[in-house]
Formats: structure tokens, sequence, C-alpha cells
């Protein structure tokens, strides 16, 4: 009697064509995840591209050629940050000099007499002593490394300047359909202008941490706010890590030229130049220039920062400004799409 009951067997069958599409899936991103440091290269140069492209277009309508046009930007771009170096540099390096003649220089001897080291205390200075070493050689490789990245990304971000009115017709190795171009051509398009309004929105951002920087400290009294605030405008390029590295100076000159107090006076300034400038200034700003909402400009940064570190929070908004802007044009033209990709 039961066996009238008993359930019938089903067989799940699976298509070859999908294990395929699946296996092609998953070395597709092994593969992408071994090149991420080529992806964040290329992505910056198309940055760079995005910053420089509304130049080299306006130039060329003046002179006819745009490769010329390209070389008088990109020499106009090496000039103006050559100009910023050299003004920067020698300024704080004179300064600097200045500042250590002021130092109290029998303080420090006093205080260093009263050092007294253990033999245990001194293998462990010498243990010390050694990865500092380790940590200066992995500084100069890294700079070493740094300057290469940064002329390949320059000479990437030249090509794409220079194949930017015919980028679009790079899809011709997946589609020839005429329409995909015109989509295409509307894509970058939109993502140029979307990527336009982040870089305007972050040079503005710069620009008031740089004013607000030179302003507070020229209030508090602090000598060389000039160059102080020149240093915070080029450092906060670098989110949570360039605020930091802008305030060290600041707080030594303050401690050197004004006591205890006067250091924790400019380290309180700087704790809060730097909440005002993530939780107020930088996403209100993102909001007008590039419509990246508040609070997704805030999560962005942390979660980028949480992923990749500096270059992560770096690229976090431009990475969701570019993915939301692909989303958009699926669902837009996801019908004509499908069928052909």
């Amino acid at each position: 009697m039961f066996g009238l009951f008993t359930p019938k067997k089903q067989v799940v069958t699976i298509s070859p064509s999908i294990v395929i599409f699946i296996l092609a899936l998953l070395f597709c991103l092994f593969f992408l995840f071994k090149i991420k440091d080529i992806l964040i290269i290329i992505f910056m140069s198309f940055l760079v591209m995005v910053a420089l492209n509304p130049a080299v277009n306006k130039l060329q309508k003046l002179i006819k050629s745009r490769i010329l046009s390209i070389v008088v930007v990109y020499i106009l771009l090496v000039l103006v940050m050559s100009s910023i170096m050299a003004l920067l540099i020698p300024t704080l390096a004179s300064q600097l000099t200045q500042l250590m003649k002021n130092v109290n220089v029998p303080y420090f001897q006093e205080e260093i007499s009263r050092l007294k080291f253990s033999t245990q205390e001194l293998s462990q200075w010498a243990n010390d002593y050694k990865g500092s070493i380790n940590a200066l050689w992995s500084v100069v490789s890294s700079t070493f490394q740094g300057l290469f990245t940064t002329i390949l990304l320059l000479v990437i971000s030249i090509y794409l300047i220079i194949d930017e009115p015919e980028l679009h017709k790079k899809i011709g190795w997946f589609t020839n359909k005429k329409y995909h171009f015109e989509i295409m051509r509307e894509f970058l398009d939109d993502i140029e202008n979307n990527l336009g309004g982040w870089i305007r929105a972050q040079t503005i951002v710069m620009t008031i941490v740089g004013g607000l920087t030179y302003l507070g400290l020229t209030i508090i009294g602090i000598p060389y706010a000039l160059p102080l605030g020149l240093l915070a405008f080029m450092l906060e390029i670098l989110p949570n890590l360039g605020p930091t590295l802008a305030a060290a100076p600041a707080i030594m000159i303050a401690w050197v030229t004004g006591g205890h107090v006067m250091a924790l006076i400019v380290l309180a300034f700087y704790i809060v130049l730097q909440q005002v400038q993530s939780i107020l200034i930088t996403p209100k700003v993102m909001k007008a220039n590039a419509d990246v909402n508040a609070l997704v400009s805030i999560v962005s940064i942390m979660a980028g920062f949480q992923i990749g570190g500096i270059i992560g929070s770096l690229l976090a908004i431009p990475v969701y400004i570019t993915a939301r802007t692909i989303y958009g044009y699926y669902r837009r033209y996801q019908s004509k799409l499908t069928p052909d990709w």
C-alpha cells in the first residue's frame, strides 16, 4: 500500500554549457584578481584622461592639432606641479633650518643625559634600529616603484587621450552593431562627465582644506602658515593619511615655537578640521558636483580604505560612480544589449 505513494525520482541534469560558463567566469575573476594592480593603474590613468581631456579639447579648437594640444597640456601640467614643489620644498627647507636654529640644544642635551640604558634596553634598541633600516630600505624601494608607476600612469593616460574620440569603437571586438557604438559613446560621455564632477569636487575640497589650514594657523599664530596650508592642500588627495601627514610638521613647529600648550592647540585644530572635512565638507561638495549622497560618500571611503588602504579610499567614490553608471545603462538598454552581448 505504501508503494502506491512512492515519490517518483527526479533526475537533475546540468548542461555542459553551464559548467563551461561557470568555469570561464571563475577563471576570469581569478585573472582579474591577479592583475588588479594593473587594473588600478589603468583606472587611475582614465581619471587623469578625464581631468585633462576638457583642456585638450578646448586647446584643440584653437590650434587644430590634437597631438600638439596634448603635448602643451602635459607640459603645462608638469610646469604647474614643478612650480608648486619649487615653492613648497625650498620654503619648508629654509624655514626648517631657521627652526632648528631656534631649538634649545642644551635642553635636549640635558634630556638625553638623563637617559640610562641597560644591556637589555641597548639590545632592544639595536633590534629596533635594524628594523628601521629595513623600513628605510622599503621606503626607498617603494619610492622608485612609485616613480615608475607615476610615469607609467602618465604614459597610459596620454594614449587614452589620443584615442578618446575613437575609444567607443573598441567594442568592435565584441559587436559591430551601430547602435552599440552609439550607446558606448553616450556611456563614455556620461562617465567622463560624472568623474569630471568628482575631480572638480576633489579639487574644491583640497582648496577649502588648504585655505582653512592657512587661515586657522594664522589665527592661532603659528609661523610658516602659508607653506603648511599648501602642504595640506597637496596631501588632501590622500584620504585619511594626508591630513595626518600635513598635521605632523605643524604640530612640531608649534611645539618648538610655542611649547606644549601651543602644540596641543594645533593638534586639536587639525583633529577638528579633519572631522569637519570628512563629515561635512567632502559629502556636501561630492553631492553638489558628483551627485553622490553624503552617506554613500562616507561609507564608500570607509569601505575603500578597509579593502585597499589609501588607494582604495582614494578610488572608492570614482569606482562607485563608474559602477552606478554601468548599472544604469544596463537597466536602460538591457533589451538591446542582452541578445548581442
